[in-house]
């Protein structure tokens, strides 16, 4: 953590100490940016950085979780890129649990770009890993032996019935934090700058987990260019992007049904 921070203050401090000498800023500004989804940015070529913090929204059976993200992105040249991807979910996830979940991504994106809009493709190696944080007592006290008692036969199966429905919510809420280890991926998605100071990004992913586990995401999302309305950073930076996405995740493994939903509001810029 103090390193991406470091990061992030180098990529704040170095183009002033470059440009501190009252150059024009059209030497500073090469290319007009374009937002992109994931907290990037088109800028041909330099540095990106990108931090959001959010909430995750599960499926109804589960809580919501506050999460956060960030990434660093080269530009090697204009049309390609790669990048290093972190991304957190911490909470309480249903009434028994606590779980943090971690997910690290390296990605290589290959982009085509024009005047107002850019695409990528792309592809990308993952480490998933879910630390059960804390099991509440009330799951120390299901996990006991029952004593055996006199009943009915059929009061019997209605107790089962009820202890079925039960656990079923928590199984499913395990079973969406169920991939670890490592994931490969592919990715499409890009961003059109709808007018001076706004823009439109989107983004669909597929990935597939070594446990055998599948995920689908849908990210629409849109962005505020706040390098035209911020002198100082049209005299020192490529881009600097506001944006705020939903994001859409359906589980095809389990059988866990319905999808689950991020919310991220975040801040982007370029060197």
């Amino acid at each position: 953590m103090p390193a991406v921070f470091l990061i992030f203050a180098l990529l704040l401090v170095s183009p002033v100490a470059l440009h501190a000498d009252g150059v024009d800023s059209s030497a500073v500004k090469w290319r007009k940016s374009i937002a992109l989804p994931g907290l990037s940015a088109y800028i041909g070529e330099g540095l990106s950085f990108g931090l959001a913090g959010g909430i995750f929204n599960p499926i109804d059976e589960c809580d919501c979780m506050g999460s956060w993200q960030g990434q660093l992105e080269y530009f090697y040249s204009e049309w390609v890129s790669g990048s290093f991807e972190v991304r957190f979910f911490g909470g309480d996830l249903d009434s028994d649990v606590m779980v943090m979940h971690q997910r690290y991504r390296i990605n290589l994106r290959l982009h085509n770009a024009y005047d107002d809009f850019a695409l990528f493709a792309g592809t990308f190696l993952g480490l998933e890993n879910t630390s059960i944080a804390e099991f509440r007592e009330q799951v120390v006290e299901r996990e006991k032996p029952k004593q055996p008692k006199n009943r009915n036969w059929w009061q019997q199966a209605e107790e089962d019935d009820d202890g079925a429905d039960t656990s079923k919510a928590e199984t499913n809420c395990g079973k969406m934090f169920a991939m670890d280890g490592f994931s490969i991926g592919l990715g499409v998605g890009g961003g059109y700058n709808i007018s001076r100071l706004w823009a439109v990004t989107g983004l669909v992913q597929v990935e597939y987990n070594f446990s055998k586990d599948v995920l689908l995401s849908v990210v629409p999302g849109v962005a505020f260019n706040l390098l035209e309305m911020w002198p100082w950073a049209r005299r020192t930076l490529r881009s600097t992007w506001i944006s705020f996405e939903v994001g859409g995740q359906r589980y095809v493994h389990g059988g866990i049904g319905g999808w689950s939903n991020t919310f991220f509001l975040g801040f982007q810029i370029g060197a």
